[in-house]
């Protein structure tokens, strides 16, 4: 009997803690969904405080270690009086020139466009040059990735890594 209330204290702790961590998850979501929305008013600007947040949120929908591997994101958000938007880069880490291997501008779209790209992206609208570039629209967000080296000019990987983002995580925002 010991055993078993034992057991039910480890399983409800355990069911506590996995319902705490995806409430975690949707909360990121609506606060950088809540920054977006804000920062893409028409001349509004983002508090620093808002903008530190909104670069380390961003975060959560790019890629994840195990799909870049030994190279890690820089984010930085360019607050403008229309059309503010994210500059994410992947870099080799550690490394602190102004290399990049592939990068991405990321924008919310106030107004989901009535047409967009000629081309279907699994459920979603892209566009792009072959071997150079790709964009999609994923809801009210527009993803732009540009290859900036060798190794990322190339179709496959281009799109393969914008498979990586948490698509379905950005459609809500």
């Amino acid at each position: 009997m010991r055993n078993l209330k034992l057991m039910l204290i480890v399983i409800m702790s355990a069911l506590t803690l996995s319902i705490y961590a995806a409430g975690s998850g949707n909360t990121s979501l609506r606060q950088l969904s809540r920054l977006l929305k804000k920062g893409a008013t028409p001349n509004v600007k983002l508090e620093k405080k808002e903008k530190a947040q909104i670069e380390k949120l961003l975060v959560s929908i790019l890629p994840d270690k195990k799909y870049i591997g030994d190279k890690e994101w820089k984010v930085v958000y360019h607050d403008m009086n229309k059309g503010d938007f994210f500059q994410v880069d992947l870099k080799k880490k550690g490394d602190k020139s102004f290399a990049r291997l592939i990068w991405f501008h990321i924008l919310y779209k106030q107004e989901k466009p009535k047409f967009y790209g000629s081309e279907n992206f699994g459920k979603y609208r892209g566009m792009g040059m072959k071997n150079r570039h790709y964009f999609i629209l994923v809801g009210k967000v527009e993803i732009r990735a540009v290859a900036a080296s060798d190794e990322y000019k190339n179709d496959k990987k281009i799109k393969s890594i914008l498979k990586a983002f948490k698509l379905k995580d950005i459609e809500k925002l």
